[in-house]
């Protein structure tokens, strides 16, 4: 389910564009659930959505690829069981050699181990399988990095899939639509160029800010548990 444009205008921050987005999910998931972010960004915008869920939070530790010939171009991603998702006509469009595939991931995967041991929070995996999943962004341009985390999802047996986040290119909502069992997105723009254009404050989320929200939610009970 893709929400109709309630919202043509950019959000304040990633905690605004958080509580219209938990207003919109409220009537539409049922416990149990978890919400698991993608950091860093997507974090921000999950701690008012398990606010008003009730529900605990967790990291899915998805991560984009990219290479040096094109550092803000996605050519796949990774999650943190080391599974990838290529996006094989960029990977020929950039003319990448396996090496510099396995560069990248190999460098990702260094990262995903870093971040999971600052964090130290349950992974996904561990609140599955049966419960469902509501997975959070601060949008989605691409989609890549959410695709390995819908794929994570499944593979750990989650009851059903949310994918929620504030906006949406129209492809990646499109595919959304597809993978998942809903799609959540408040704003889905024909005109979409970047993820930081709907947020008048759409500042970098620091490490140490996310150790701090995470930490604020783990009291929160594991769904059936």
């Amino acid at each position: 389910m893709t929400g109709p444009q309630f919202y043509p205008r950019t959000f304040r921050d990633r905690a605004e564009a958080g509580r219209l987005l938990a207003d919109a999910l409220a009537p539409l998931v049922t416990p149990p659930c978890v919400v698991a972010a993608i950091p860093r960004g997507g974090v921000a915008v999950a701690l008012p959505v398990v606010e008003r869920l009730a529900a605990p939070l967790t990291v899915v530790y998805a991560r984009k690829l990219t290479a040096p010939v094109a550092p803000e171009l996605a050519f796949g991603a990774l999650d943190e069981d080391g599974q990838t998702i290529l996006d094989d006509e960029i990977v020929e469009m950039l003319r990448l050699s396996d090496r510099d595939v396995e560069s990248s991931k190999k460098r990702v995967a260094a990262e995903i181990a870093r971040r999971m041991a600052l964090y130290r929070v349950p992974p996904l995996a561990q609140f599955l399988p049966d419960a469902g999943v509501v997975l959070v962004d601060d949008g989605l341009a691409t989609g890549l990095t959410m695709r390995a985390a819908v794929a994570y999802a499944r593979r750990h047996g989650a009851r059903e899939i949310t994918v929620a986040v504030p906006c949406a290119a129209p492809s990646a909502a499109a595919r959304f639509e597809r993978e998942a069992d809903r799609l959540v997105s408040l704003v889905t723009d024909e005109a979409f160029m970047a993820v930081g254009a709907y947020y008048e404050d759409f500042s970098p989320v620091p490490d140490a800010d996310v150790v701090a929200m995470l930490e604020r939610t783990q009291r929160a009970p594991i769904p059936g548990r």
